[in-house]
């Protein structure tokens, strides 16, 4: 079964709210829902739920087993949420956080769709000059073309472009669904390219959140942070990670072992230090998230103010290039005869 989206998660977890609300057990929760939801994928999760809870499994063993498909952070806050028997702060947090992630999610789709049909439009255009027009060009002024000729012509050229744009998206869908491939990628983004800010405070934000809601339910601090460590997904993370669960195994404050790590801001590792101190430390993970997320919405701000001007001169290069090309062929060719 594949991975729910972002609106299918909404409906499952607010149906589950509900009806929690108003008292059902989770047997009859997950069999209302099988029954009435319209939503295929829904009402098949649905059913797998009700059949291990009726078979003695435990709806936190659940939800964690089927973690890749309700989304692994909501799995972990719910689970959190279950055990201190906050199931509807818990859900709360999730559809603020579904709420969070899609609006990341227009954001991005709005700030990228310009420059991303530009950017297609100038494959095109691009294929379609060098491939059509300034062959003609070429040997207009010598042997001169048919009509046969420039309909093969154009026909070879057209193929041309549905191939680069087949690959194009191709490549995007492979890197995307393919687990292993889309992991290098992230790593590569991360270690190699400007995006690291924005790739690792989607990261951060969903590890303090986690981490806010599994401490906060009473959880010990050491098991807290290896159950929320798994939401890493880049390697540099995971390492870090790996470096401050050894020094809690070790007997270290959380501080320290949060310094160790080498991924956190300074707000972060003072929020967690004086959290620490004062046993307030699920607010000061709460408080990290949110710095996290003020960092993020900037990142994005500033990413987008400048896509479109930059995409703008990308395109005046391409057209630059076309044109110069275009009366070099001409005047090139008129100068031949």
């Amino acid at each position: 079964m594949k991975e729910l989206t972002l609106s299918e998660k909404k409906q499952f977890f607010n149906s589950i709210e509900s009806l929690y609300s108003a008292g059902f057990p989770y047997t009859e929760i997950f069999k209302t829902i099988e029954s009435s939801s319209v939503n295929v994928n829904i009402r098949l999760l649905a059913r797998i739920f009700r059949s291990g809870i009726e078979d003695g499994m435990p709806i936190t063993e659940l939800m964690m087993r089927y973690k890749s498909i309700v989304g692994a952070q909501y799995a972990m806050l719910f689970c959190a949420g279950d055990k201190s028997g906050k199931v509807e702060a818990a859900v709360f947090r999730i559809r603020e956080d579904i709420k969070r992630t899609e609006n990341l999610k227009n954001s991005l789709i709005a700030s990228l769709t310009y420059p991303a049909v530009l950017l297609l439009g100038c494959i095109g255009v691009l294929i379609l000059c060098q491939s059509f027009f300034f062959k003609i060009f070429d040997v207009m002024y010598t042997t001169g073309m048919c009509r046969t000729s420039i309909f093969t012509l154009f026909i070879t050229t057209v193929i041309k472009i549905i191939i680069a744009y087949a690959a194009i998206f191709g490549g995007i869908f492979y890197v995307v669904s393919n687990k292993q491939v889309l992991g290098k990628v992230i790593d590569f983004i991360v270690e190699k390219t400007p995006l690291a800010p924005c790739v690792n405070n989607i990261y951060f934000i969903n590890f303090f959140y986690v981490l806010a809601a599994s401490y906060d339910a009473g959880i010990p601090i050491m098991e807290s942070v290896e159950l929320a460590s798994t939401l890493f997904k880049t390697k540099q993370a995971s390492l870090g990670m790996i470096k401050a669960n050894n020094v809690l195994k070790n007997g270290g404050d959380v501080a320290s072992a949060f310094v160790t790590a080498q991924l956190f801001s300074p707000f972060a590792l003072s929020q967690i230090a004086t959290g620490e101190k004062t046993g307030r430390l699920a607010e000061a993970f709460k408080d990290a998230a949110k710095d996290y997320e003020y960092q993020l919405q900037n990142f994005l701000n500033v990413f987008t103010a400048w896509l479109q001007p930059m995409s703008i001169v990308f395109i005046g290069l391409i057209v630059l290039y076309i044109a110069v090309t275009f009366y070099k062929k001409l005047y090139g060719g008129l100068l031949n005869i």
